[in-house]
């Protein structure tokens, strides 16, 4: 089984987008019952990518609290990906769950195992913005954490913040790989253009080699709640996305 975390440190950089979008690629190649994802994120809206109705399900947030195995709530979607929504939760149970993550930082791990995933199995895991208990629980189990990042000045800015938080997780968790990830990449825009070599230069050895390009069909394919390769399979962001996928599976298979 392989863990991926996908993370960003502020939002609007199409993080929940990026995980859905990433998922479905993952399972257009590697086929049916071996790509999960799990929403971590109390916004709650990763299962809308894939047409899922969780107003049936407890979701993540209460199942834990009930101390229910995952393997309950997951969610079948007609793009061979098994969703795992956050779920419908009050303030007060959003406090509670993130007091339970807070007290054990392995948790999330014995969940996805308890949940009996196979051991072939790749599942992502989409975080709130931020350093938060989340992130940490990702750290702690994930095969390798991608931070999404837009090619504009105030992603750029959040560079150093990013560095510093991945140093002290990388002392705390040696065994999780890092990369970043640029989304919504458009060539014809001159600050665009010079964001995206600014970051190639300063992350150089730390970047996947492939971004994601401004694409009008992503935002199209939520709005049908569909992956943007089922939505537009010959589209800029599709092409971008399948070699993404294909990239990762060599990057975890090392």
């Amino acid at each position: 089984m392989s863990i991926i975390g996908v993370v960003s440190m502020k939002g609007g950089v199409g993080k929940t987008s990026v995980t859905a979008n990433l998922a479905a690629a993952m399972a257009k190649t590697l086929g049916p019952q071996r790509v999960s994802v799990i929403e971590l994120d109390p916004q709650n809206s990763l299962h809308l990518h894939f047409g899922v109705d969780d107003t049936q399900s407890a979701g993540v947030c209460r199942q834990s609290l009930d101390g229910g195995n995952w393997r309950e709530i997951q969610l079948p979607s007609e793009f061979d990906v098994q969703c795992l929504p956050y779920g419908s939760a009050s303030e007060f149970e959003r406090i509670g769950f993130e007091a339970l993550l807070s007290r054990d930082s392995n948790w999330i791990r014995e969940q996805i195992q308890a949940a009996g995933l196979d051991d072939d199995a790749v599942v992502f895991i989409d975080t709130p913005p931020g350093p938060s208990v989340y992130l940490k629980q990702v750290f702690s189990c994930a095969d390798l954490v991608v931070i999404v990042v837009l090619a504009d000045a105030a992603s750029y800015a959040t560079i150093p913040a990013m560095e510093s938080w991945l140093a002290e997780m990388s002392t705390l968790y040696p065994h999780t790989a890092s990369l970043y990830l640029i989304n919504q990449i458009d060539r014809t825009e001159l600050l665009n253009r010079d964001v995206v070599d600014l970051l190639n230069q300063r992350l150089e050895g730390k970047i996947s080699p492939i971004g994601i390009h401004s694409d009008e069909s992503v935002r199209e394919a939520l709005a049908f709640q569909q992956p943007v390769m089922a939505y537009a399979p010959h589209s800029q962001a599709s092409h971008d996305l399948a070699r993404i996928s294909n990239w990762l599976i060599d990057v975890l298979n090392q």
